[in-house]
């Protein structure tokens, strides 16, 4: 009978010791790429389709046909844009069951693509058509959940972009810092090299010195006025609008809800108005993004000018603001919207190239002890726009409570 022997299989053991230990690696390193899903490159088409403004155009057309062929051979990424740009060809002609159609099947692709991608704005603005598909079918629940989670994917992308835009600042910051600091210690070895070379006395030496310290002292001083200014600057631009320069969302909602606890306890009168740019979509597709944020500007400027003192006035999305109007009666809020209705249908937007008279509609809801919060009085105004929108726009409403 033969027996293995010692030696050989003790190297028998270390193979396959080594053998298992590396087996585990590969499968460890091929389960953890399983889970990770590439950020997919776009076609060039897809590209120039989103970037056109008119879908119906023959170039447009021609790219949409040509994608529609090669839909299979799409990456997941671009079915994705190229449902949604379908989606936007049909709703424009009232076809918003055809509408949702498309956007569901965009929809059901998030799985397929990396978070990051999905963040940006070609991206989650399916959110914003869905509302308006589910809106123009009569759906308002499924309309003002797709709402919500377009405004919190775009406060989200705003977020983003603007922590871009500070780090890259602190980044330019930090580096004039580290120039400046560089330079006062090179000077400081300058004088030391000059202390050697000219051998000074002792006394000269502390006096200079004490210079150096001082000079260094208010320097550093200098810095850190400047540091305290930019942060406070950081800060203030964080509670305004970057487009328009009012106030954004957050502060909207944190000044409102203080208002109406003021309100409440004071059991005085208050108004919420919902403003809303009518047709701002269509204008902005024909004049294109740079005139649509300069109407956005002028009618930001409007409505502050309009307001009192008091008031609580921002930009809640896109061509949407919200005014709420402590003190005020139904009546008072309403002689305010026609006095910022009249003054923004008076203004002359010749100067960017718009002749036609800009209009907008107003929806008005009073505070009442059914609607005691900003979140009730903010979505009982949406509403109300909801309805003008189906009616035409150009209204100033008041919400009727049921008696």
């Amino acid at each position: 009978m033969h027996f293995i022997k010692p030696k050989n299989f003790y190297l028998f053991i270390t193979a396959l010791f080594f053998t298992l230990f590396f087996s585990f690696n590969v499968l460890a390193n091929e389960d953890e790429e399983a889970f990770y899903i590439p950020i997919f490159s776009l076609n060039a088409k897809i590209e120039s389709l989103i970037k056109l403004n008119d879908l119906k155009s023959q170039t447009a057309i021609s790219l949409i046909e040509k994608l529609k062929a090669d839909f299979d051979k799409l990456n997941s990424a671009e079915q994705y844009l190229y449902l949604v740009v379908q989606a936007n060809n049909t709703q424009g002609i009232n076809k918003h069951h055809q509408t949702i159609n498309y956007l569901l099947r965009a929809k059901s692709l998030e799985a397929k693509i990396n978070p990051d991608q999905l963040s940006r704005l070609p991206f989650i603005n399916l959110y914003k058509t869905l509302a308006e598909s589910y809106a123009g079918v009569g759906q308002f629940k499924k309309a003002y959940d797709a709402k919500n989670i377009f405004i919190t994917k775009y406060d989200t992308y705003l977020k983003n972009e603007r922590d871009k835009h500070i780090f890259a600042l602190e980044e330019k910051y930090e580096t004039q810092r580290k120039e400046d600091l560089n330079r006062l210690l090179n000077e400081q070895a300058e004088l030391k090299t000059l202390e050697i070379d000219e051998s000074l006395s002792n006394e000269v030496t502390t006096r200079r010195n004490i210079y150096i310290v001082i000079f260094l002292v208010f320097i550093f001083v200098l810095l850190l006025l400047r540091m305290l200014s930019t942060n406070k600057r950081f800060r203030e631009l964080s509670k305004l609008d970057i487009l328009t320069g009012i106030k954004n969302r957050k502060i909207l909602f944190r000044h409102g809800k203080s208002a109406i606890k003021r309100c409440v306890e004071a059991r005085s009168g208050l108004c919420l108005l919902a403003i809303k740019i009518d047709n701002f979509k269509l204008l902005n597709d024909i004049h294109g993004d740079y005139i649509g944020d300069e109407l956005l500007k002028k009618f930001a400027l409007l409505g502050t000018e309009s307001m009192r003192t008091r008031d609580v006035f921002g930009r809640l999305e896109d061509a949407t603001f919200i005014a709420v109007l402590p003190e005020a009666s139904e009546d008072e809020a309403k002689a305010i919207a026609q006095h910022l209705k009249a003054k923004v249908a008076a203004y002359k937007f010749d100067y960017v190239g718009i002749d036609e008279q800009l209009n907008m509609s107003v929806g008005i809801v009073e505070l009442s002890e059914s609607l005691n919060n900003f979140e009730l009085l903010l979505n009982t105004a949406m509403n109300v726009l909801y309805e003008i929108k189906d009616g035409g726009g150009k209204q100033i409403k008041i919400y009727q409570q049921d008696a």
